[in-house]
C-alpha cells in the first residue's frame, strides 16, 4: 500500500491493520488525518464512496486540511436547507430491543446487483435499512415485505424511489458497508370501536424521532 500520510500521521496500514471493513477503514483514516482524497487512493475506491461513508457517519474531516483532528456535523439549525441532515445515529439495537426482527443483508453480486443472503417473508409492515449497524431508511409495506424488496432489487426508473434506494445500497455495498434489512409486524388497534392500521403510523414516528438520511420528505414508500 502506498503511504500517503504527511511525518505526523500514523501510517495508513497501522491505521487500518485490524479493521475488516472498508468503511471501518475510510473513518479511521479520516479520523487520522487522512484527506478524502487520499482515502480514496489509498483503498483504491471512487472519492463518491468515501464522501458518502463520511457524511453517513457524520464525519467532517479529510475535506481540505489532513492534519485536522475529526470534527461531528454541526447542529441541524445551522446547516443548510438544501442538504438536510439525519440526527444523531440511531443504532439497529435499538429497533431490535423494541421488537425489529433481522431478515437479513444485501450482498453485491455486480457493479449494479445486489440480492438478500436470505428468503424474505410474505408479512407485510414497517422494514428498515441498516448500514453499519446505524438506521439509514425506514418504509412500509402493505403488500409484503418480499414483493417491496423485489422493487429494490430491480429498481425500475419508473418507480423513483425504488430507484433512487437501490442507487444508495450499490454506494453502500461498494464502499464495503454491511446493508441489513429489519422488518416489524405491529398488530392492529381500535379507536372508539373503529379499525386502526399501526404500521404506516409507527412508519411516520419512527421518521419523525430518527431522521433517516435515505428517506426523502419525511417519508418512506408503500
Amino acid at each position: 500500500m502506498t503511504d500517503l500520510a504527511a511525518p505526523e500521521r500514523l501510517p495508513a496500514d497501522q491505521v487500518t491493520v485490524s479493521l475488516r471493513t472498508k468503511a471501518d477503514r475510510i473513518r479511521a483514516l479520516a479520523n487520522a488525518g487522512y484527506l478524502r482524497t487520499e482515502i480514496a487512493i489509498l483503498l483504491d475506491i471512487r472519492y463518491q464512496h468515501v464522501r458518502q461513508v463520511l457524511e453517513r457517519s457524520g464525519i467532517i474531516a479529510g475535506r481540505t486540511n489532513a492534519s485536522a483532528p475529526a470534527a461531528r456535523l454541526p447542529a441541524a439549525e445551522n446547516r443548510s436547507p438544501s442538504h438536510p441532515a439525519a440526527a444523531t445515529p440511531f443504532p439497529a439495537s435499538r429497533l431490535i430491543e423494541a421488537g425489529f426482527v433481522r431478515i437479513g443483508q444485501w450482498n453485491l453480486v455486480s457493479d449494479g446487483a445486489f440480492v438478500l443472503d436470505s428468503i424474505a417473508p410474505t408479512d407485510a409492515g414497517v422494514y428498515a435499512f441498516v448500514v453499519d449497524g446505524t438506521v439509514v431508511y425506514v418504509g412500509v409495506t402493505q403488500g409484503g415485505l418480499r414483493r417491496r424488496m423485489g422493487h429494490y432489487v430491480r429498481g425500475h426508473e419508473r418507480q423513483r424511489t425504488s430507484s433512487r434506494v437501490k442507487r444508495l445500497i450499490l454506494e453502500a455495498l461498494g464502499a464495503g458497508s454491511v446493508v441489513e434489512v429489519l422488518l416489524a409486524t405491529p398488530g392492529g388497534t381500535a379507536w372508539n370501536g373503529l379499525p386502526v392500521v399501526t404500521a404506516p403510523g409507527l412508519e411516520a414516528g419512527l421518521i419523525r424521532l430518527i431522521r433517516p438520511i435515505w428517506n426523502m420528505n419525511g417519508v418512506g414508500q408503500r
